[in-house]
């Protein structure tokens, strides 16, 4: 029978303890050991776990250090060290004592597996990859291991990878919400939205208090027009975590969407207010920028959330593997040019541009798509025909399709989307192409470095609003390119549409959330100083609709002279604009290409630009298509000309008659004239470029 000696006994006694959930007792026993002891290693292991525990991070430390000198070939030792500098946020240290701690035990699980986490932490995607694959090939089975490497997948864009992490996680943990939640938001990507919607509908059944799944199931179903289920959601997830700022962005846009103005005064305060904090940290989670354009945000406000939102994709274009190198090719035989967007398809982006690229003069210049969408219509195909190479890469990971677009040799790259949906901000953060700008499908400023140029115009962007962008300013006599769009032949009739036959009509075809309580009051001031006039509305659905009728009711506005106009195929809602007498433009986030479809039609569109890109797109069309006059200088400028034009029938018939003259030649509607001055723009761009290396 081996005795024991009484170091050995205390230490026995310090495992029974924490055993039995009596830390204090246990920490000092395993003192005692040491006491008795000075080199019983794993009583310094144990003490130093005790202390980690009760929160004596240093001490712990310490104590690892210390058995370190007494064993420095103890594995265990390197990685439990190298956890505690994880959890001080110390990552790159912890890297280089897991990474010692692998090389004395080369099948050490747990070692691979923190040196994953700290890894996909220090934004080392490849290093990262690696390590836990090889936790993976060691414990497949192990909690949370395929979730997290599902999580490193999908962060960089590889979605099929990360869809089939969370399926073995969920094999493995069938009763884990986390892991049924991302694979809801891998499949949203991949575009299951059906299996999606099942997978976080699972996630809260397994557990109802989870912020997460609401908040994606929200954003589904507000893309499934299903605005109420969608808004219950948000406000489920926002009660979970009052402290979530993006979630609180989503409500208030669905309820702009809804026409909700209840407290909208208040709601702006608080986001601004609460954007202003959030921008004093480095937060995990970047602010959607786009949700800043529909609310009257400062523009330093705007602006700050681009450049947080840029740095998170730079943060993540960083961890990929490799940086691309400068074409060798300085003085090419033609300028290859690359266009980038989801939206080569009938969208309002692609209705404007698919007749620009057949118009780049051949072989000065060799025109690539890359659409980052599946869906194929006529426009997609006229599009297609217009461009040298059509690449559909809907479903490649960001890397993979900058990789594509390098390969390729692209000169100047062009992102058609910006921080719109279903854009690819990684693609260009990766910087495939050694010049990258934006234009038009974005109405802001993208505030990232990986994209230096924004192309616009004086209207778009004065001169002294030029300190709110990040990118230089490529200034074209117009921005817009509006192409030749068809028109319905159809004999329409204003009775058809329940409208008057002679009284004016004012139009609005603008989305919902582009209407803010403010613009709409001044609307419906206009029809009470314009008899028998109404406004023309999109159907926006009951509720929409009811409460936009509410408004007028509460303004001493009989609710009929509002009008909605149901949904109908593009030609024929184009012809429709012809039975309007005016369009009305709101004034926070313009009309775009709804204001270009309405002049091309031959309505005169009434605007008033603010600040911003998105509040000055209406100024930018009325100057292109000629009609200047009816930018208004302000608000109330706006509403008295509005009144005034309402009023004089005949003045009204005036402008539809110079439109219309205009419209024979107007530059606004002829792609090739607009492509001669965007390809004399990019050689500058090209030269300058040139110069620099």
């Amino acid at each position: 029978m081996t005795v024991k000696t009484p170091a050995q006994i205390s230490f026995q006694q310090g495992k029974q303890q924490r055993q039995q959930g009596n830390l204090a007792a246990s920490i000092d026993c395993f003192r005692e050991t040491i006491r008795l002891q000075a080199d019983f290693v794993p009583a310094y292991n144990n003490l130093a776990n005790a202390l980690q525990a009760d929160g004596q991070i240093e001490p712990a430390i310490a104590l690892y250090q210390q058995a370190l000198l007494l064993a420095p070939d103890m594995a265990v030792l390197h990685c439990n060290l190298a956890s505690l500098w994880q959890l001080q946020g110390e990552h790159q240290r912890a890297i280089s004592v897991y990474q010692q701690a692998i090389a004395l035990k080369p099948d050490f699980f747990l070692a691979y597996h923190n040196l994953g986490k700290a890894l996909a932490a220090e934004g080392d995607f490849t290093q990262a990859l690696t390590a836990y694959q090889q936790a993976i090939d060691l414990q497949p089975a192990t909690p949370e291991l395929q979730f997290e490497c599902g999580n490193l997948y999908q962060r960089y864009g590889f979605i099929q990878e990360a869809i089939a992490c969370y399926k073995a996680e969920i094999r493995n943990q069938p009763q884990s919400a986390a892991a049924y939640n991302s694979l809801g938001a891998a499949l949203q990507q991949w575009g299951e939205l059906k299996l999606s919607e099942a997978a976080y509908r699972r996630a809260l059944t397994l557990q109802a208090d989870f912020d997460l799944p609401h908040f994606n199931l929200g954003q589904l179903l507000e893309a499934s027009k299903q605005m109420e289920a969608a808004q219950s959601h948000f406000e489920q997830a926002l009660a979970l975590r009052p402290d979530n700022l993006r979630v609180l962005y989503h409500l208030n846009a669905i309820r702009q969407k809804q026409a909700d103005w209840e407290d909208y005064d208040d709601r702006v305060a608080e986001l601004s207010a609460r954007t202003e904090a959030y921008l004093q940290h480095d937060n995990a989670d970047a602010l959607p920028a786009m949700m800043t354009l529909a609310f009257p945000l400062s523009m330093p406000l705007r602006t700050a959330v681009a450049e947080q939102l840029a740095r998170h994709h730079a943060k993540a274009a960083a961890a990929l593997p490799e940086p691309f190198s400068v074409p060798v090719e300085l003085n090419p035989s033609r300028l290859r040019i690359g266009y980038v967007s989801p939206d080569f398809r009938t969208h309002a982006v692609g209705m404007l541009v698919y007749a620009m690229f057949q118009q780049h003069r051949r072989p000065d210049f060799e025109i690539f798509a890359y659409s980052l969408v599946p869906i194929i219509d006529e426009c997609t195909e006229t599009i297609r025909q217009g461009c040298d190479h059509f690449i559909d890469v809907s479903c490649q990971a960001p890397l993979t399709i900058a990789q594509r677009i390098h390969a390729d040799g692209i000169h100047i790259l062009i992102d058609l989307a910006g921080y719109t949906a279903h854009s690819c901000t990684d693609v260009f953060a990766c910087k495939p192409a050694p010049v990258q700008m934006q234009f038009l499908g974005y109405p802001g400023t993208m505030g990232a470095d990986f994209t230096p140029y924004i192309i616009a115009d004086a209207q778009l962007i004065p001169e002294h609003l030029a300190q709110h962008y990040t990118e230089e300013i490529i200034y074209l006599p117009r921005a817009w390119v509006a192409s030749p769009m068809p028109i319905a032949t159809l004999i329409m009739r204003r009775r058809d549409f329940g409208l008057p036959e002679n009284a004016t009509v004012f139009c609005c075809f603008n989305g919902t959330y582009k209407i803010t309580p403010d613009v709409f009051a001044l609307w419906l001031r206009v029809l009470q100083h314009v008899p028998g006039s109404v406004l023309w509305l999109s159907d926006s659905g009951d509720t929409v609709n009811n409460r936009f009728r509410q408004y007028a009711i509460n303004a001493e506005i009989n609710p009929d002279r509002l009008v909605f106009a149901a949904n109908i195929p593009h030609a024929e809602y184009l012809a429709r604009y012809r039975l309007a007498d005016l369009f009305l433009d709101t004034l926070v986030y313009n009309a775009g290409a709804t204001a270009a479809g309405a002049l091309w039609t031959g309505l005169p569109v009434l605007t008033c630009p603010g600040e911003s890109y998105a509040a000055r797109m209406g100024a930018s069309l009325c100057h292109a298509v000629g009609l200047p006059e009816l930018v208004c200088a302000s608000a109330l400028a706006y509403e008295q000309l509005a009144i005034e034009l309402g009023n004089h029938p005949e003045h009204m018939a005036q402008l539809k008659a110079k439109l219309a003259e205009l419209l024979t030649d107007s530059p606004l509607f002829q792609p090739q004239t607009f492509v001669l001055e965007l390809e004399q723009a990019l050689r500058k761009v090209w030269q300058k470029y040139r110069e620099s290396r």
